[in-house]
């Protein structure tokens, strides 16, 4: 997949440091958002991300001034090669930013949401070209952290997922293929079930918020982030879910957590 030019759509905090970690990859970026003084702000975010960029490293053709931006989404997003798009969590705001963002763009290219929780199939009916639309989900913040969780709706070509995932991975994204929609995905049900294990022991008066962050950060989060927390475990789902106490059952429809 050939990308030379990114679209991103929606500028808040998300869509800013998405702006930045593709501008430090030496993408040319087109920008845009509705919101009154968004490209002050965005230019400014991406200014303050840059010193933690350069530590971590700017391509050889990085710069800042090869950000565009525009309220027009017609105009700044002709000839993009791939869109990534963050706007509100309203499925009825998704479903216009989805069919107007595919209206503007070339056949070729992808739209990437970075929803964190609005169902892909909820959205790309909404577009011309729905096989071409996947989630982009990061993990927050984009500029920093490589995780970007992937997936296909039903509408959704397997080439395009396929592209999606090649192209994160190309720029230095840490990729993961969700197989099947669920609300939350994955890292955002994974959090929901360790936080709600931290408060049920803050509430019952075993352990304070300092010291469960504590525990975390200094014990299981070294090795999760070596390891991730199955590898020593037994590879069958019923093996590792029997090793774990229960208190509470995580509900399966995770409330407003995103990364």
């Amino acid at each position: 997949m050939d990308v030379k030019t990114v679209g991103v759509v929606g500028t808040g905090v998300i869509g800013a440091s998405w702006t930045a970690f593709y501008l430090a990859r030496g993408f040319d970026v087109r920008a845009t958002d509705p919101a009154d003084g968004a490209e002050g702000r965005l230019r400014e975010l991406v200014a303050s991300y840059w010193p933690t960029l350069e530590k971590l490293g700017l391509s050889s053709t990085a710069s800042q001034k090869r950000l565009t931006f525009s309220k027009n989404v017609t105009e700044v997003l002709s000839g993009v090669d791939f869109v990534q798009e963050n706007g509100p969590e309203r499925l009825d705001l998704k479903r216009q930013l989805i069919a107007s963002i595919d209206a503007a763009i070339p056949d070729h290219a992808i739209i990437a949401t970075s929803s964190s929780g609005i169902l892909i199939s909820s959205i790309q009916d909404a577009a011309k070209h729905p096989e071409r639309v996947v989630l982009g989900h990061p993990f927050s913040p984009p500029h920093i952290i490589p995780l970007v969780e992937v997936l296909g709706g039903k509408l959704t070509s397997p080439d395009a997922v396929a592209r999606t995932i090649a192209f994160y991975a190309s720029i230095g994204k840490k990729p993961i293929h969700i197989h099947r929609e669920i609300k939350g995905h994955i890292t955002n049900r994974l959090q929901a079930a360790l936080w709600q294990e931290a408060l049920w022991l803050v509430e019952q008066g075993i352990a304070s918020v300092a010291d469960i962050d504590t525990a975390i950060s200094y014990g299981p989060g070294l090795r999760w982030g070596l390891l991730g927390p199955t590898r020593k475990r037994s590879p069958r789902p019923k093996s590792i879910s029997s090793r774990i106490p229960s208190t509470k059952p995580c509900n399966n429809e995770t409330k407003s957590l995103s990364a």
